[in-house]
Protein backbone atom coordinates (compact mmCIF):
# COMPACT_ATOMS: atom_id res chain seq x y z
CA UNK A 1 0.00 0.00 0.00
CA UNK A 2 1.10 3.58 -0.92
CA UNK A 3 1.79 6.77 1.17
CA UNK A 4 -0.97 7.90 -1.11
CA UNK A 5 -3.49 4.76 -0.52
CA UNK A 6 -3.05 4.89 3.24
CA UNK A 7 -3.56 8.76 3.49
CA UNK A 8 -7.16 7.95 1.53
CA UNK A 9 -7.79 4.89 3.74
CA UNK A 10 -7.39 7.29 6.76
CA UNK A 11 -9.85 9.19 4.81
CA UNK A 12 -7.41 12.27 5.49
CA UNK A 13 -6.86 13.48 1.74
CA UNK A 14 -8.17 16.89 1.07
CA UNK A 15 -7.95 16.41 -2.89
CA UNK A 16 -5.89 19.49 -3.11
CA UNK A 17 -3.70 17.55 -5.99
CA UNK A 18 -0.38 18.13 -4.55
CA UNK A 19 0.86 14.71 -4.83
CA UNK A 20 -0.81 14.49 -8.58
CA UNK A 21 1.54 17.83 -9.73
CA UNK A 22 4.80 16.38 -8.03
CA UNK A 23 4.18 12.47 -9.32
CA UNK A 24 3.49 13.44 -12.09
CA UNK A 25 0.29 12.17 -14.09
CA UNK A 26 1.91 9.06 -15.19
CA UNK A 27 1.78 7.97 -11.80
CA UNK A 28 -0.94 10.05 -9.95
CA UNK A 29 -4.28 11.69 -11.07
CA UNK A 30 -7.35 13.13 -9.71
CA UNK A 31 -10.28 12.17 -10.20
CA UNK A 32 -13.60 12.86 -8.61
CA UNK A 33 -15.33 10.42 -6.81
CA UNK A 34 -19.10 9.14 -6.19
CA UNK A 35 -18.88 11.33 -3.14
CA UNK A 36 -18.19 14.79 -4.29
CA UNK A 37 -14.84 15.00 -3.15
CA UNK A 38 -11.71 14.98 -5.04
CA UNK A 39 -9.04 11.88 -4.57
CA UNK A 40 -6.16 10.97 -6.11
CA UNK A 41 -5.22 7.63 -7.44
CA UNK A 42 -2.07 6.05 -8.19
CA UNK A 43 -1.17 4.76 -11.81
CA UNK A 44 2.26 3.01 -10.94
CA UNK A 45 4.66 2.23 -8.32
CA UNK A 46 6.34 5.13 -5.74
CA UNK A 47 9.34 4.36 -5.13
CA UNK A 48 10.63 5.13 -1.71
CA UNK A 49 12.02 8.39 -2.24
CA UNK A 50 8.74 9.69 -3.86
CA UNK A 51 6.86 8.43 -0.54
CA UNK A 52 9.09 10.40 1.41
CA UNK A 53 8.47 13.39 -0.47
CA UNK A 54 4.39 13.14 -0.25
CA UNK A 55 4.71 12.49 3.09
CA UNK A 56 6.12 15.76 3.44
CA UNK A 57 4.38 17.41 0.96
CA UNK A 58 0.58 16.43 2.01
CA UNK A 59 -0.92 18.96 4.06
CA UNK A 60 -3.81 16.22 5.22
CA UNK A 61 -0.76 14.90 7.32
CA UNK A 62 1.55 17.47 7.73
CA UNK A 63 1.85 20.89 8.66
CA UNK A 64 4.36 23.35 10.21
CA UNK A 65 3.00 26.26 12.30
CA UNK A 66 6.42 27.07 12.91
CA UNK A 67 5.51 27.52 17.12
CA UNK A 68 2.19 29.34 17.04
CA UNK A 69 0.90 30.82 19.92
CA UNK A 70 -2.26 31.72 21.67
CA UNK A 71 -6.00 30.12 20.89
CA UNK A 72 -6.05 32.54 17.22
CA UNK A 73 -1.89 31.64 16.50
CA UNK A 74 0.35 34.56 16.06
CA UNK A 75 -0.45 38.18 15.35
CA UNK A 76 1.00 41.19 14.63
CA UNK A 77 -2.32 42.93 14.98
CA UNK A 78 -6.35 42.42 14.64
CA UNK A 79 -8.55 44.76 12.76
CA UNK A 80 -11.54 44.90 11.00
CA UNK A 81 -11.42 46.18 7.04
CA UNK A 82 -13.70 46.19 3.94
CA UNK A 83 -12.94 47.39 0.40
CA UNK A 84 -12.95 50.57 -0.25
CA UNK A 85 -15.04 50.58 -3.50
CA UNK A 86 -18.88 50.07 -2.64
CA UNK A 87 -19.10 47.89 -5.73
CA UNK A 88 -16.87 45.16 -4.93
CA UNK A 89 -17.82 45.44 -0.89
CA UNK A 90 -21.39 44.38 -2.07
CA UNK A 91 -20.04 41.84 -4.54
CA UNK A 92 -17.74 39.78 -2.70
CA UNK A 93 -18.72 37.24 0.37
CA UNK A 94 -17.43 39.55 3.23
CA UNK A 95 -16.71 43.13 2.75
CA UNK A 96 -13.92 42.20 -0.26
CA UNK A 97 -11.15 43.34 1.89
CA UNK A 98 -9.46 39.81 0.35
CA UNK A 99 -9.97 41.15 -3.63
CA UNK A 100 -9.03 44.73 -2.42
CA UNK A 101 -5.82 43.28 -1.34
CA UNK A 102 -5.27 41.16 -4.39
CA UNK A 103 -5.93 43.92 -6.03
CA UNK A 104 -3.22 46.35 -4.40
CA UNK A 105 -0.86 43.93 -4.88
CA UNK A 106 -1.68 43.38 -8.45
CA UNK A 107 -1.46 46.95 -9.25
CA UNK A 108 1.48 48.15 -7.48
CA UNK A 109 3.41 45.31 -9.15
CA UNK A 110 4.13 43.54 -6.11
CA UNK A 111 3.26 40.47 -7.88
CA UNK A 112 2.68 40.10 -11.81
CA UNK A 113 -0.40 37.55 -10.81
CA UNK A 114 -2.67 36.13 -8.18
CA UNK A 115 -3.47 32.75 -7.75
CA UNK A 116 -6.89 31.81 -6.10
CA UNK A 117 -9.85 29.50 -6.57
CA UNK A 118 -12.40 30.44 -9.14
CA UNK A 119 -14.85 28.40 -11.41
CA UNK A 120 -14.24 26.14 -13.74
CA UNK A 121 -14.89 27.74 -17.13
CA UNK A 122 -17.50 26.24 -19.17
CA UNK A 123 -19.04 24.78 -15.56
CA UNK A 124 -21.39 25.91 -12.81
CA UNK A 125 -19.99 23.76 -10.53
CA UNK A 126 -16.64 22.77 -10.28
CA UNK A 127 -13.75 24.52 -9.23
CA UNK A 128 -10.07 25.12 -10.26
CA UNK A 129 -7.14 27.48 -9.75
CA UNK A 130 -7.42 29.98 -11.72
CA UNK A 131 -4.59 33.10 -12.37
CA UNK A 132 -5.04 36.27 -12.26
CA UNK A 133 -3.86 38.78 -14.08
CA UNK A 134 -5.98 41.59 -14.61
CA UNK A 135 -8.40 43.52 -12.01
CA UNK A 136 -11.27 41.80 -14.02
CA UNK A 137 -10.03 38.03 -13.31
CA UNK A 138 -9.73 39.04 -9.35
CA UNK A 139 -12.72 40.68 -9.16
CA UNK A 140 -14.93 37.43 -11.14
CA UNK A 141 -13.50 35.10 -8.67
CA UNK A 142 -14.36 37.44 -5.88
CA UNK A 143 -16.90 35.14 -4.13
CA UNK A 144 -16.38 32.69 -1.69
CA UNK A 145 -17.15 28.55 -3.41
CA UNK A 146 -18.13 26.00 -0.94
CA UNK A 147 -16.78 23.20 -2.78
CA UNK A 148 -13.74 21.25 -3.13
CA UNK A 149 -11.15 22.72 -6.03
CA UNK A 150 -8.15 21.30 -7.92
CA UNK A 151 -5.87 24.05 -6.49
CA UNK A 152 -2.28 22.41 -7.01
CA UNK A 153 -2.72 19.65 -9.70
CA UNK A 154 -0.54 21.82 -12.46
CA UNK A 155 1.09 24.30 -9.74
CA UNK A 156 4.68 22.85 -10.70
CA UNK A 157 3.76 23.51 -14.35
CA UNK A 158 2.16 26.97 -13.52
CA UNK A 159 5.82 27.72 -11.53
CA UNK A 160 8.32 26.14 -14.11
CA UNK A 161 6.23 27.84 -16.75
CA UNK A 162 7.10 31.16 -16.23
CA UNK A 163 9.50 33.31 -13.40
CA UNK A 164 6.09 35.28 -12.79
CA UNK A 165 5.79 36.21 -8.87
CA UNK A 166 2.58 35.64 -7.13
CA UNK A 167 -0.04 36.65 -4.40
CA UNK A 168 -1.55 33.22 -3.52
CA UNK A 169 -4.93 33.34 -2.09
CA UNK A 170 -6.49 30.13 -0.24
CA UNK A 171 -7.79 28.09 2.75
CA UNK A 172 -5.31 27.37 5.32
CA UNK A 173 -5.27 24.13 4.64
CA UNK A 174 -3.98 25.45 0.87
CA UNK A 175 -1.42 27.69 2.64
CA UNK A 176 -0.28 24.59 4.49
CA UNK A 177 0.70 23.00 0.92
CA UNK A 178 1.92 25.85 -1.06
CA UNK A 179 4.96 26.49 2.47
CA UNK A 180 5.39 22.31 2.01
CA UNK A 181 5.83 22.64 -1.63
CA UNK A 182 8.05 25.73 -1.16
CA UNK A 183 10.15 24.22 1.77
CA UNK A 184 10.95 20.78 -0.59
CA UNK A 185 11.60 22.43 -3.79
CA UNK A 186 13.74 25.34 -2.67
CA UNK A 187 13.81 27.01 -6.53
CA UNK A 188 10.71 28.26 -5.79
CA UNK A 189 10.99 29.97 -2.46
CA UNK A 190 11.02 33.73 -3.89
CA UNK A 191 7.61 32.96 -6.09
CA UNK A 192 5.13 33.91 -3.83
CA UNK A 193 5.58 37.27 -2.29
CA UNK A 194 2.20 36.63 -0.16
CA UNK A 195 -0.16 34.28 1.29
CA UNK A 196 -4.04 35.60 2.03
CA UNK A 197 -6.19 33.31 4.02
CA UNK A 198 -9.80 33.12 4.47
CA UNK A 199 -10.97 31.23 8.01
CA UNK A 200 -12.45 27.69 6.69
CA UNK A 201 -15.47 26.18 8.64
CA UNK A 202 -14.66 22.74 6.52
CA UNK A 203 -15.06 22.32 2.86
CA UNK A 204 -18.20 20.76 1.35
CA UNK A 205 -18.68 18.22 -1.45
CA UNK A 206 -19.89 18.85 -4.30
CA UNK A 207 -22.84 16.26 -4.07
CA UNK A 208 -23.97 19.19 -0.99
CA UNK A 209 -23.90 21.92 -3.71
CA UNK A 210 -26.17 19.46 -5.85
CA UNK A 211 -28.60 18.82 -3.10
CA UNK A 212 -29.11 22.61 -2.23
CA UNK A 213 -30.20 23.84 -5.68
CA UNK A 214 -32.28 20.32 -6.19
CA UNK A 215 -34.48 22.23 -2.95
CA UNK A 216 -35.53 24.31 -5.70
CA UNK A 217 -37.94 21.23 -6.89
CA UNK A 218 -35.90 21.62 -10.44
CA UNK A 219 -34.39 18.43 -11.94
CA UNK A 220 -31.77 20.13 -14.79
CA UNK A 221 -28.35 21.77 -13.93
CA UNK A 222 -28.41 25.51 -13.21
CA UNK A 223 -26.25 27.45 -15.39
CA UNK A 224 -24.91 29.48 -12.29
CA UNK A 225 -24.26 29.34 -9.08
CA UNK A 226 -22.64 31.12 -6.00
CA UNK A 227 -22.83 30.37 -2.82
CA UNK A 228 -22.41 34.19 -1.04
CA UNK A 229 -22.19 37.68 -2.06
CA UNK A 230 -23.84 40.62 -3.25
CA UNK A 231 -24.89 42.00 0.23
CA UNK A 232 -23.10 40.10 3.19
CA UNK A 233 -23.73 37.74 4.09
CA UNK A 234 -25.28 37.26 0.62
CA UNK A 235 -27.61 34.24 -0.60
CA UNK A 236 -26.93 31.25 -2.56
CA UNK A 237 -28.42 31.43 -5.51
CA UNK A 238 -28.54 29.06 -8.65
CA UNK A 239 -30.31 30.71 -12.00
CA UNK A 240 -31.00 28.57 -14.88
CA UNK A 241 -31.48 29.14 -18.94
CA UNK A 242 -35.27 29.86 -18.43
CA UNK A 243 -34.72 33.30 -16.40
CA UNK A 244 -35.33 31.72 -13.23
CA UNK A 245 -33.78 31.93 -10.03
CA UNK A 246 -33.44 29.87 -6.61
CA UNK A 247 -32.31 31.85 -3.62
CA UNK A 248 -31.42 30.52 0.24
CA UNK A 249 -30.27 32.52 2.92
CA UNK A 250 -26.50 32.11 4.04
CA UNK A 251 -28.04 30.28 7.14
CA UNK A 252 -30.86 27.62 5.83
CA UNK A 253 -28.00 26.61 2.58
CA UNK A 254 -24.64 26.24 4.91
CA UNK A 255 -26.40 25.64 7.81
CA UNK A 256 -29.20 22.73 6.98
CA UNK A 257 -27.04 21.24 3.81
CA UNK A 258 -23.72 22.80 2.76
CA UNK A 259 -21.84 22.46 6.41
CA UNK A 260 -23.46 19.08 7.41
CA UNK A 261 -21.87 17.45 4.08
CA UNK A 262 -17.91 18.09 5.25
CA UNK A 263 -14.93 15.52 4.57
CA UNK A 264 -13.48 13.72 7.84
CA UNK A 265 -10.18 15.50 7.59
CA UNK A 266 -11.88 18.57 8.25
CA UNK A 267 -13.64 17.95 11.13
CA UNK A 268 -10.44 17.30 12.57
CA UNK A 269 -8.59 20.22 10.80
CA UNK A 270 -5.70 21.74 13.15
CA UNK A 271 -5.66 25.23 11.45
CA UNK A 272 -8.73 26.84 10.40
CA UNK A 273 -8.13 30.45 10.88
CA UNK A 274 -4.25 30.84 8.97
CA UNK A 275 -2.28 30.56 11.11
CA UNK A 276 0.70 30.58 8.28
CA UNK A 277 -0.63 33.56 6.17
CA UNK A 278 0.57 36.61 6.11
CA UNK A 279 -2.77 38.11 6.66
CA UNK A 280 -6.10 35.71 7.67
CA UNK A 281 -9.11 36.90 6.95
CA UNK A 282 -12.98 36.10 8.21
CA UNK A 283 -16.50 37.47 8.69
CA UNK A 284 -16.62 39.97 11.14
CA UNK A 285 -19.79 39.20 12.20
CA UNK A 286 -22.46 41.33 14.40
CA UNK A 287 -23.26 39.38 17.64
CA UNK A 288 -26.78 38.79 19.04
CA UNK A 289 -27.36 37.42 22.29
CA UNK A 290 -24.03 35.62 22.22
CA UNK A 291 -23.99 34.56 18.93
CA UNK A 292 -23.45 35.60 15.24
CA UNK A 293 -26.28 37.98 13.62
CA UNK A 294 -26.54 36.74 9.53
CA UNK A 295 -29.25 40.02 8.99
CA UNK A 296 -27.88 41.03 5.94
CA UNK A 297 -25.64 44.72 6.22
CA UNK A 298 -22.93 45.82 4.49
CA UNK A 299 -20.27 43.76 4.46
CA UNK A 300 -16.90 43.94 7.13
CA UNK A 301 -14.23 41.59 7.47
CA UNK A 302 -11.40 40.84 10.56
CA UNK A 303 -7.80 40.89 9.72
CA UNK A 304 -5.40 38.96 11.56
CA UNK A 305 -2.00 40.25 10.58
CA UNK A 306 0.44 37.49 11.25
CA UNK A 307 3.36 38.59 10.00
CA UNK A 308 5.87 41.40 8.95
CA UNK A 309 5.20 41.20 5.41
CA UNK A 310 1.48 41.07 6.24
CA UNK A 311 1.41 44.51 8.54
CA UNK A 312 3.03 46.24 5.21
CA UNK A 313 0.69 44.76 2.40
CA UNK A 314 -2.29 46.34 4.64
CA UNK A 315 -0.54 49.52 5.05
CA UNK A 316 0.34 50.30 1.83
CA UNK A 317 -3.44 48.63 0.68
CA UNK A 318 -4.87 51.86 2.72
CA UNK A 319 -2.26 53.99 1.87
CA UNK A 320 -3.43 53.48 -1.94
CA UNK A 321 -7.13 53.53 -1.43
CA UNK A 322 -7.86 49.55 -1.84
CA UNK A 323 -9.40 49.18 1.95
CA UNK A 324 -10.69 50.97 5.04
CA UNK A 325 -9.16 49.85 8.45
CA UNK A 326 -10.55 49.80 11.55
CA UNK A 327 -8.90 48.74 15.18
CA UNK A 328 -10.85 45.43 16.54
CA UNK A 329 -10.80 44.34 20.17
CA UNK A 330 -9.40 40.53 20.08
CA UNK A 331 -12.19 39.40 22.65
CA UNK A 332 -15.00 40.07 19.99
CA UNK A 333 -13.63 37.45 18.00
CA UNK A 334 -14.54 34.66 20.79
CA UNK A 335 -18.70 35.51 20.08
CA UNK A 336 -18.22 36.59 16.12
CA UNK A 337 -15.98 32.66 15.48
CA UNK A 338 -16.85 30.63 18.55
CA UNK A 339 -16.78 27.83 15.98
CA UNK A 340 -13.04 28.46 15.60
CA UNK A 341 -12.71 29.34 19.33
CA UNK A 342 -14.05 26.12 20.21
CA UNK A 343 -12.00 23.76 17.69
CA UNK A 344 -8.78 25.05 18.50
CA UNK A 345 -9.44 24.37 22.42
CA UNK A 346 -10.55 20.66 21.70
CA UNK A 347 -8.53 19.75 18.37
CA UNK A 348 -5.91 17.99 20.51
CA UNK A 349 -8.73 15.86 22.24
CA UNK A 350 -10.36 14.82 18.73
CA UNK A 351 -6.79 13.98 17.67
CA UNK A 352 -5.67 11.69 20.38
CA UNK A 353 -8.18 8.84 18.71
CA UNK A 354 -6.85 9.48 15.44
CA UNK A 355 -3.09 9.02 15.95
CA UNK A 356 -3.98 5.86 17.77
CA UNK A 357 -6.00 4.38 15.19
CA UNK A 358 -3.32 5.69 12.45
CA UNK A 359 0.00 4.57 13.64
CA UNK A 360 0.33 8.55 14.77
CA UNK A 361 0.36 9.49 10.93
CA UNK A 362 -0.43 13.29 11.41
CA UNK A 363 2.86 15.62 11.94
CA UNK A 364 0.60 19.18 13.01
CA UNK A 365 3.96 20.43 14.73
CA UNK A 366 4.34 23.67 16.02
CA UNK A 367 0.36 24.99 16.39
CA UNK A 368 0.12 24.46 20.06
CA UNK A 369 -2.23 21.89 19.75
CA UNK A 370 -1.60 20.46 23.23
CA UNK A 371 -1.43 23.87 25.24
CA UNK A 372 -4.79 24.73 23.68
CA UNK A 373 -6.28 21.69 25.16
CA UNK A 374 -5.39 22.15 28.41
CA UNK A 375 -7.57 25.07 28.53
CA UNK A 376 -11.16 23.05 27.31
CA UNK A 377 -13.32 22.08 29.78
CA UNK A 378 -12.02 18.34 30.75
CA UNK A 379 -15.72 16.83 30.22
CA UNK A 380 -16.25 18.26 26.95
CA UNK A 381 -13.00 17.52 25.50
CA UNK A 382 -13.43 13.94 26.61
CA UNK A 383 -16.70 13.78 24.65
CA UNK A 384 -15.29 14.65 21.67
CA UNK A 385 -12.36 12.20 21.84
CA UNK A 386 -15.04 9.46 22.27
CA UNK A 387 -16.69 10.99 19.73
CA UNK A 388 -14.16 11.17 17.01
CA UNK A 389 -13.21 7.65 18.56
CA UNK A 390 -16.51 6.33 17.21
CA UNK A 391 -16.40 7.96 13.81
CA UNK A 392 -13.19 6.42 13.29
CA UNK A 393 -14.47 2.62 14.24
CA UNK A 394 -17.68 3.10 12.06
CA UNK A 395 -15.73 4.63 9.14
Amino acid sequence: MTIIDKIIKRQFCIGCGLCASVLGSDKCKMELGKDGFYLPTVQSDISKNESQLISQLCPGIHIEGHKQSGVWGSMKSIEESWSSDPTIRHKAASGGVVTSIALYLLESHTVDAVLQVGVKDGSYLHNELKISRTREDIISNAQSRYAPALVFNDINKILDSSNEKFAFVGKPCDIAAMKNLLSEFSKYNDRIKAFVSIFCAGMPSYNASIMTWQMSGKTDEPISLKYRGDGWPGNFCAKWKDGTDFQLSYNDSWGKVLGRQLGFRCKICPDGIGMLADVAVGDSWTTKNGYPDFTEREGRSFVMVRTSNGKGIMEQAEKNGYIVRNSLDINKIVEMQSYQYNRRKLEWWRLVPVQLFSGFMLKFNGLHIFKQGLSAKFTTGIKNMLGTAKRMIKN
